[in-house]
């Protein structure tokens, strides 16, 4: 949590120069949005021939986050825009067995990370409803280490990332001299991919350049592939949880 903190600060410092830099140049409009997403996990994977539940509650989540960094940029000018988003998640968890009367430990990082680039049109001024797409990409990163005091293990990394395109709309209507709706559904897809998101929430305006947000957010990932080198065929989960950040607005 430390380092998510420092990282974002420091970040929100860097891009504030350059964006108020570029808006008093061209006009632009542009928000930097460090956010702590950590999320509960539900769904299938499919390992070989076998299917099984995977069922992550938001508490056990919160126990086992080892790491956490997320990041939302967006750039306007006039009705066109661009943006980004960055999610990572780490969850790892230890625990101690027995083989042949040797103790062994084993170790398990999952990794998880989305990232977006993409691009916006203005349909609707007064709501800020906005026609958004672009890429996708989404990378699972299961990684097991084995231990004892005779041997170590190299670590067994099945990672594997999916990109795709999409498509929504996002509306961020003021609701009050302080308050604004911010609402988003997408979807996506390429190949045998499917890919969604929606987020639900509330800005609270701090100043004329800082704002609070809060609110919900989920991420539904299908990945299937038939390469039989990957070990996970499918991957069939959506991702989760409360959403907290701080706005930081320069321009317009």
């Amino acid at each position: 949590m430390r380092r998510f903190l420092l990282t974002s600060v420091v970040l929100s410092l860097v891009s504030g120069m350059a964006a108020r830099a570029d808006a008093q140049q061209g006009g632009w409009e542009l928000s930097v949005v460090p956010y702590f997403n950590p999320t509960a996990v539900d769904g299938e994977m499919t390992a070989g021939p076998r299917t099984v539940p995977v069922f992550l509650r938001f508490s056990d989540a919160t126990d086992h986050l080892a790491g956490a960094f997320s990041f939302h940029g967006e750039a306007e000018k006039g009705r066109w825009g661009v943006l980004t988003d960055l999610s990572f998640i780490r969850l790892s968890t230890a625990t101690l067995f027995t083989i042949l009367n040797a103790r062994v430990a084993g170790q398990a990082k999952l990794d998880s990370v989305a990232f977006e680039l993409g691009g916006s049109y203005l349909l609707h001024a007064p709501s800020q409803v906005r026609l958004i797409g672009g890429l996708r990409t989404y990378t699972l990163a299961p990684k097991l280490t084995f231990s004892s005091i005779n041997f170590e293990t190299s670590p067994i990394d099945t990672s594997q990332t999916s990109a795709n395109a999409f498509i929504g709309l996002t509306a961020r209507p003021r609701l009050g001299e302080k308050w604004t709706l911010i609402a988003r559904g997408d979807i996506g897809g390429g190949n045998a991919d499917v890919t969604w998101s929606a987020l639900l929430g509330l800005d609270y305006r701090l100043a004329s350049w800082a704002g609070v947000e809060f609110g919900y957010k989920a991420l539904g990932i299908h990945i299937t592939t038939d390469d039989e080198d990957r070990i996970v065929s499918d991957y069939d989960m959506t991702h989760y949880g409360p959403i907290v950040g701080f706005r930081l607005h320069w321009g317009g």
